[in-house]
């Protein structure tokens, strides 16, 4: 619902005058400072805007990929093709925000099972792990929390941005929606990673499973 109202605003916004565009709700990402004017300005959103949904499927591709092999190696065969679905629906042209608000629900599902395989299993070293499997999983799961994280950094130099600069470098509605969620959702779903990386490292640390060093280096600061 809350998505929809966000959405169904945005839209509105782009239709009404300048002085009642709506600024994209990007600040949770370090984006402040003056505002964008003239072409100029409204390039310069049109191309951060484009980099910000390439790296944020890039990063939730990776974090797919990575609950795809934890799941599998641990037997999850089903939470594994959830995830493998879900990664499906980013490839080719701008994902809707329909779309993305699926992949950003089986994300967070496939996270609290994960999380909850972990803990129930905790030590006990009987059942079977694919270890390769594992580590591979490790590796691509630390990678996407990686890419998410650098979502801020790379964000910050962007400056401030509004409905009102996106339409004058072209900028379609899809994309100003998409945009919107993510700046919405992704700080949420980073936490909820970070937590599931984790568990997934203390995991392997009791079962014997090499951790790569991707996967350490992307908890650092949670």
């Amino acid at each position: 619902m809350k998505t929809r109202i966000l959405s169904a605003a945005l839209v509105t916004g782009l239709f009404a005058s300048s002085a009642a565009f709506a600024q994209l709700n990007l600040q949770q990402f370090g984006i402040g400072g003056g505002n964008s004017s003239g072409n100029a300005g409204a390039s310069a959103s049109s191309g951060g805007v484009s980099q910000l949904l390439q790296n944020y499927v890039g990063a939730n591709q990776q974090v797919l990929s990575g609950q795809s092999s934890l799941a599998s190696a641990i037997g999850l065969s089903s939470a594994a093709s959830q995830a493998q679905q879900a990664s499906g629906l980013l490839s080719g042209g701008t994902p809707s925000v329909s779309q993305l608000s699926q992949v950003g629900s089986t994300q967070q599902s496939l996270s609290q099972t994960l999380t909850q395989a972990f803990a129930s299993r905790g030590s006990d070293s009987s059942a079977p792990v694919d270890k390769q499997a594992f580590a591979n999983g490790l590796a691509s799961l630390g990678q996407g929390v990686s890419q998410y994280s650098s979502l801020q950094s790379s964000l910050g130099s962007l400056g401030q941005m509004n409905a009102g600069s996106l339409l004058q470098a072209g900028m379609n509605p899809q994309t100003a929606q998409a945009a919107s969620y993510i700046a919405q959702s992704a700080p949420g779903q980073l936490q909820s990673l970070a937590s599931t990386l984790s568990a997934a490292v203390q995991f392997a640390a009791s079962h014997g499973i090499s951790v790569p060093s991707i996967a350490t280096s992307a908890l650092k600061g949670f």
